[in-house]
């Protein structure tokens, strides 16, 4: 069991790696001009083929119980998805891998209003220290500015947080990979809804510039990455998930800076620093260490 909870901790770091990576693909999406509702179209159309093919005759064994969850994980999905797109085209790169990784803070205070397990002190302060990266990649001109961008990735943080806690219950008895089919499918139904009743279309996008990129966010950053995240998260625990999946933030600021997306700023350091320093040490038991010493 141990090693197949380490093997799950690692497929988990890649995740984090491709979706670190994801954030600078929707950069480049964004630059040719696509629009949210196009981009997500696309994106899980993709992702749903690609899946159908992968498992092929495994989606006939399908339960209703695997149906309804992955349904349900569909939509906080979709709705995560578009919140954190949404809200990259009006914010810098670093600000929405840095904000989204603010959802590690929310899960126990989600499973806190469903399970009723109060959270501990340790928690409430490591929630006022991201909260606090957050300030800080917000303070420019000398003045806190948290821009409208900003606030629809916190909001998608939250999407995200409530979709991990969700998984965890949704995968313990049924087949991850089925369960992440649903959840793309259903995703990508509410997706080509919004895009038929938006009216947006394709009108002004760069079609050939924006493929490449929506081809990655289709096949690895959704297909591949939800089928390694379901499949992991059946053999390790929600909050450690979300503790791995945030280190998405720092490659993605990491990322942008390096290919000349934006510049390195003191803002960018601290508030990455504090944001990423609190969903690690959410992880970390300290009074289980003092016993141990």
């Amino acid at each position: 069991m141990k090693k197949k909870e380490t093997l799950a901790e690692l497929l988990l770091v890649i995740v984090a790696l491709i979706w670190g990576s994801g954030f600078i693909a929707t950069e480049y999406v964004i630059k040719a001009n696509w629009n949210t509702s196009l981009i997500m179209a696309t994106r899980f159309v993709i992702a749903s083929i690609t899946m159908a093919i992968a498992l092929n005759k495994k989606i006939l064994k399908l339960t209703k119980y695997e149906l309804i969850h992955g349904s349900v994980a569909g939509v906080f999905l979709f709705l995560a998805f578009y919140t954190q797109t949404l809200g990259q085209s009006t914010t810098t790169v670093s600000n929405a891998a840095f904000i989204t990784a603010t959802n590690v803070v929310m899960v126990p205070f989600i499973s806190w209003a469903i399970n009723r397990d109060r959270p501990k002190l340790q928690t409430v302060l490591l929630t006022i220290m991201a909260l606090a990266g957050v300030g800080a990649l917000s303070f420019k001109d000398s003045r806190f500015s948290l821009g409208r961008g900003d606030l629809i990735v916190l909001l998608c943080a939250f999407f995200f947080a409530m979709q991990i806690t969700y998984l965890e219950k949704a995968t313990k008895d049924s087949d991850p990979a089925r369960v992440n089919f649903i959840q793309i499918l259903s995703a990508t139904i509410i997706s080509l809804v919004v895009f038929i009743i938006g009216g947006e279309g394709i009108q002004g996008a760069d079609i050939p510039q924006g493929i490449p990129p929506v081809l990655f966010l289709g096949v690895l950053s959704t297909c591949l990455c939800y089928f390694l995240q379901t499949t992991a998260q059946k053999y390790t625990a929600a909050t450690k998930v979300g503790v791995i999946l945030s280190l998405e933030g720092l490659f993605g600021g990491l990322f942008s800076v390096l290919l000349g997306l934006e510049p390195l700023t003191i803002n960018l350091v601290l508030g990455g620093l504090l944001i990423i320093g609190a969903t690690i040490l959410m992880n970390v038991d300290f009074n289980s260490k003092r016993r141990e010493a």
